[in-house]
């Protein structure tokens, strides 16, 4: 098996995109939709966007996929919010030869914290924990369907949202979404548990229940920035929602569900995709707003996808240190390694050049060449898309359907490179420098 002694990061590549076409196959199946054909392009859509649990949609999840159909997405969602990697690393060390020290390193480096981890207790522990999660969060769930559904779907409705909310998916085959609830604080706070449990990863969760039982144990400096940068954007998001929106979207609510709703807003932008309230009818702040929350993500090592928190933190902690003349970044006295910040300054820069070209290129692809006065919104329109569809996060405002073919296949190529793209950077990055590389003479530049 060729695949076996590959570089780690081409298999997390050959690892998704074998997830993605085996996906599109069985999608394409009439047993898979309920009349209407389903194209190859929209399959593949599909199939991408439940693999890279991002949750933009061509088609609707409810209406034209059947009950087989949308268990194959469900179970794509569950594949891609384990990780590939974790799975297929289960596999080759049950019926494969030991894995290589660099692909130990690639696992461990998706969850690990700095301490020396084992693989197979830590992929035991990912898939429990997992499982526990979402189950759950389904028994929770039923709670609040089986008021409106009958049994048997209620058991359903609530076994598919639990998982595709911890995976961050924002796959629902519900018409209009989780609009429906949005004066329910109950599903509200259970939605936003499991999408804030599902984006913190695994790394944090297990320190978290370490420290419950082991009271003298220190958060690890990861930990602590995740959960802090976490509950920082919650709260900012929290309140420029409710501030943009309390004369407009949440005009009809009253001060607790308007901040309930604002709240979950706040949540679902770091790359979960459930909307309680239409995103076409938020102002134009919101939309600037859900964009940088998008962009940013959740934890690495999570369900979601984004730049990453740490990231940043980093970046953010870098400027400020530098700003009051220190050379050392550092943070809850534990200063940050200059590897750690130049990875952080590396995928930011990436992430921003990425959606520049693609933003650009699917803008050319859709749009006909007319002034900004005469756009209608284009420009805000298809930059949405693209921040949604890289933060792997499927919060539309309407346009993903009416895409032509090459505007799909720009969604597909950015919802993969956000879930896999700069996760493979990053560890290309992690590698040493070659024996003999050739080192020049520093020289200062002018910059600012």
């Amino acid at each position: 098996m060729e695949l076996i002694g590959a570089k780690p990061e081409r298999k997390v590549v050959a690892y998704f995109l074998a997830a993605i076409l085996i996906g599109t196959i069985i999608l394409l199946m009439p047993i898979s939709s309920r009349s209407t054909e389903i194209t190859f392009v929209n399959a593949l859509f599909t199939a991408t966007s439940a693999v890279c649990v991002t949750g933009l949609t061509v088609l609707d999840t409810g209406r034209d996929f059947s009950f087989f159909g949308q268990i194959v997405i469900l179970l794509l969602i569950q594949l891609g919010g384990l990780g590939i990697m974790t799975l297929a690393t289960a596999l080759l060390m049950t019926f494969g030869p030991k894995l290589s020290f660099q692909d130990r390193l690639v696992v461990s480096q998706t969850f690990d914290t700095g301490r020396r981890l084992v693989t197979r207790p830590l992929l035991k522990a990912v898939v429990v924990t997992t499982l526990l999660f979402e189950s759950i969060g389904a028994i929770m769930l039923f709670a609040g369907f089986q008021n409106q559904y009958p049994f048997g779907e209620a058991v359903y409705l609530s076994i598919f949202h639990s998982i595709s909310a911890f995976c961050n998916a924002g796959f629902s085959p519900l018409n209009g979404g989780l609009e429906q609830f949005q004066s329910n604080m109950w599903m509200i706070s259970v939605f936003s548990f499991l999408i804030i449990s599902g984006g913190l990863g695994f790394a944090v969760i297990r320190e978290l229940a370490e420290r419950s039982s082991v009271k003298k144990m220190r958060l690890s400096l990861h930990s602590k920035l995740c959960l802090s940068t976490t509950a920082i954007l919650l709260v900012l998001g929290t309140v420029g929602f409710l501030f943009a929106e309390y004369q407009n979207a949440y005009s009809d609510l009253g001060l607790g569900p308007s901040m309930a709703n604002a709240f979950f807003q706040s949540v679902t932008c770091r790359t979960a995709g459930f909307n309680t309230i239409s995103q076409r009818s938020l102002t134009e702040v919101s939309l600037l707003l859900s964009m940088i929350l998008m962009f940013i993500g959740a934890c690495p090592g999570s369900t979601g996808g984004g730049i990453k928190t740490t990231t940043l933190a980093v970046v953010g902690l870098l400027g400020w240190h530098r700003f009051r003349g220190r050379r050392t970044v550092y943070a809850f006295k534990r200063s940050i390694s200059a590897d750690s910040v130049s990875r952080a300054l590396t995928v930011l820069l990436v992430a921003v050049v990425i959606l520049v070209v693609m933003a650009g290129l699917l803008m050319f692809a859709e749009e006909q060449p007319v002034a900004h006065t005469a756009s209608h919104g284009w420009f805000a329109d298809n930059l949405f898309e693209v921040v949604s569809a890289f933060g792997t996060v499927g919060l539309s405002l309407g346009v993903t359907p009416h895409l032509h073919g090459f505007g799909k296949i720009i969604l597909v190529v950015l919802m993969f490179t956000g879930r896999v793209g700069l996760l493979t950077l990053a560890f290309a990055l992690a590698h040493k420098p070659r024996p003999g590389e050739i080192e020049y003479l520093d020289e200062p530049v002018m910059v600012g």
